[in-house]
């Protein structure tokens, strides 16, 4: 199923790609049935019209466009801008992780209660989304990085932002099933938990510190730890889901 929305939405396979390093839940017999993968294509470009018109992913988008302009400027780039980038267009984009459901809208929430769709199946979908939409600004940065300073400091890159991928997927998955609120087209996201919220903002950091360090070996430990996360709260994610559907609708006017 994976590897069909991924054809589906070539462009942008190599963010998706990230979905195949980990395991989602089982549909267990007297759930849901799944929805099949004929629908995640349409509600992949669901949640990403509507992520873009929010003014967080304007300005991740617009950072990392302003990172590659940097990167055509000056051929010796600072390694402590190609690690920092990164994190900056993570947090920039924080609140759509943290908030998953936000960009559906009561309206938009209505037609998961009406598909054939686990709680799971929900999770699925907008993790993809938001690979999608922090993969791709993310990409631009890792490519400047690999031409600018060489594939070796362009892998640790990548491997920077696999982690910071993962970590936001796993932690958004949780975070938006238990303090959804809704957000505005063309305005900054307000809302949701504060501790939830710094929360996020340690997690980002400790990719870039990971490659501040410059050793290999930590920066595939916390992309590991990563991975663990993200497989393990997903998963309770969409589990959680299936118990706080009318309530997640509740809050979506």
């Amino acid at each position: 199923m994976l590897l069909y929305v991924t054809v589906r939405v070539s462009p942008w396979a190599p963010a998706l790609g990230v979905l195949a390093m980990f395991e989602w839940p089982v549909v267990k017999p007297g759930k849901r049935l799944s929805a099949g993968p004929s629908r995640w294509p349409a509600l992949l470009r669901k949640d990403v019209r509507a992520a873009v018109r929010l003014f967080d992913t304007m300005i991740a988008g617009g950072i990392a466009l302003m990172f590659l302009a940097y990167a055509v400027r000056e051929p010796n780039m600072a390694i402590e801008a190609a690690w920092i980038v990164p994190v900056v267009v993570a947090i920039s984009n924080s609140n759509l992780a943290l908030n998953a459901f936000g960009t559906d809208q009561g309206t938009g929430f209505d037609r998961y209660l009406l598909l054939p769709m686990t709680g799971a199946d929900i999770v699925r979908s907008k993790t993809q989304s938001l690979l999608v939409l922090l993969g791709a600004p993310m990409g631009l940065v890792s490519l400047a990085v690999c031409w600018r300073l060489g594939w070796a400091m362009g892998g640790m890159i990548v491997i920077e932002c696999l982690s910071l991928l993962l970590l936001l997927a796993g932690w958004g998955a949780w975070t938006s099933v238990h303090t959804p609120y809704p957000m505005r087209a063309y305005r900054f996201s307000d809302g949701g938990s504060v501790l939830y919220g710094l929360v996020a903002f340690a997690l980002c950091l400790a990719p870039g510190f990971a490659a501040a360090s410059g050793q290999w070996w930590v920066r595939f430990v916390i992309l590991g730890l990563a991975a663990a996360l993200a497989w393990q709260l997903t998963g309770a994610a969409g589990r959680r889901l299936e118990s706080r559907r009318e309530l997640i609708r509740s809050r979506l006017p």
